[in-house]
């Protein structure tokens, strides 16, 4: 129960738990008090004046004779003790009251005496104080201690459970000002959940700028291979004269190759930026008969001219999904242009096949027939993961791709398949009707 509270309730909540708990604590030991010491000692004063009255009352029958005055008599034995008096009749009607001060918190007993052959109603009583000066000093002094030892108990609680994390934390944000990255730390309260999750957030951010820095440091080693090429063809065409018009065309056509795989590289990254932007996605609503249309008119033809068979099948066309078109259609790109890298047979096919399921999702495959991944699958949506050794390509097509598809709240994924080529399967959620 204890770890739960820890886990789910606020720092607030656990500050008035703390407190509310400081309090009815309070509360018991008071009761506790007044229960075993100071009620007996209650009850214990009671006893003692009552049997105080009861002697009186007995000294006061034995005492009195018929020959004597029995109003001096009780008069003056009434301010020597400090007591009250009272003589009634049979019936209970008062006759005569001596040392008239009847207080309200008083101790009273009453007997039968004879006078002069006459019965009467003696009724003796004493003011009894519940609350003497004594038992206030030892209250405030029992209650001062328990007020100390709480507070104590409070701020060694609130020092061990709010106020050292907040300190280990404050000393983690210094540090990694510093470049130190911060450690874990064992759960004690709601603080050292924030601890842990900023750690967690560093080592996200650090996750994140490494890969970063690989991708910058990967992109920069892309550009620099043609860029040195460029140079040098570039140096060559500009500082010798003796050069024929045909090798100035061969060393002209090298420049302009290298300069289209840089564009290409520079321009992925833009995409793989791009992508990464966390900005509001502008979403229209398209069948899927509409999708499937823009594909065979826009690959059908490109893709006969490379002796590539290209095949689309689905089973929901009038599904709707709701995309950025733009970048929905850069996800059919990336992944036709990756297939059509890896082609190694001499028939080459490629095929998309969407169709919708029981759980209101729209699964797109994308198959071909070339030379699958012999590598590690879980990889190749890595950013700069490629099978190319020569590093013509940047890698991040894939990355995009998933990145693209994980924003419209779908899945990717890859394997190898029957033909010995790649497929790639994605889901979209299937758009409600307006």
């Amino acid at each position: 129960m204890i770890n739960y509270i820890k886990k789910h309730f606020s720092i607030r909540t656990c500050f008035i738990i703390g407190v509310a708990t400081l309090i009815i604590s309070n509360f018991i030991f008071i009761f506790i008090y007044y229960n075993i010491l100071l009620n007996n000692q209650i009850n214990k004063n009671y006893e003692v004046i009552k049997n105080e009255l009861q002697t009186d009352l007995n000294h006061i029958s034995k005492e009195i004779n018929d020959n004597q005055d029995l109003n001096d008599y009780l008069n003056n034995y009434a301010k020597q003790k400090n007591i009250n008096i009272i003589i009634s009749d049979i019936n209970n009607q008062e006759i005569k009251n001596y040392n008239k001060s009847f207080p309200k918190d008083s101790i009273t007993i009453s007997n039968i005496i004879q006078y002069q052959d006459n019965i009467y109603l003696i009724t003796l009583s004493k003011k009894y104080e519940i609350i003497k000066p004594r038992i206030i000093i030892d209250f405030l002094i029992f209650e001062t201690i328990i007020v100390i030892i709480l507070s104590i108990t409070g701020i060694y609680s609130a020092n061990r459970k709010i106020l050292e994390p907040i300190t280990y934390l404050s000393k983690d944000l210094n540090n990694y000002k510093l470049g130190i990255i911060p450690k874990k730390r064992k759960i004690n309260s709601s603080i050292n959940h924030i601890q842990n999750d900023f750690v967690d957030l560093v080592s996200a951010l650090e996750e994140e700028k490494q890969k970063q820095n690989r991708i910058i440091a990967s992109i920069s080693h892309d550009i620099k291979t043609p860029l040195t090429s460029v140079l040098g063809y570039s140096e060559i065409l500009l500082t010798k004269k003796n050069i024929s018009n045909e090798t100035k065309l061969k060393y002209a056509n090298t420049i302009y190759t290298k300069a289209l795989v840089m564009k290409e590289i520079v321009e992925e990254f833009d995409d793989y930026l791009s992508c990464n932007i966390k900005d509001e996605t502008k979403k229209e609503k398209i069948s899927i008969k509409y999708l499937v249309a823009y594909l065979k008119d826009y690959y059908t033809d490109d893709l006969k001219e490379k002796d590539i068979e290209f095949k689309i099948k689905t089973n929901c066309p009038n599904s709707r999904i709701e995309v950025d078109l733009p970048k929905f259609k850069r996800v059919f790109s990336n992944i036709i242009t990756n297939s059509i890298r890896h082609f190694d047979k001499p028939k080459k096919v490629l095929n998309i096949t969407i169709n919708s399921q029981k759980d209101d999702k729209i699964v797109f495959e994308i198959d071909d027939n070339g030379c699958g991944c012999q590598d590690d699958l879980n990889k190749i949506f890595e950013p700069l993961y490629t099978t190319d050794k020569s590093r013509k390509i940047s890698g991040l097509g894939l990355s995009i791709c998933q990145e693209i598809i994980e924003s419209h709240g779908g899945t990717i994924k890859a394997q190898n398949n029957k033909y010995g080529g790649f497929t790639i399967i994605f889901t979209i959620n299937i758009c409600e009707e307006d």
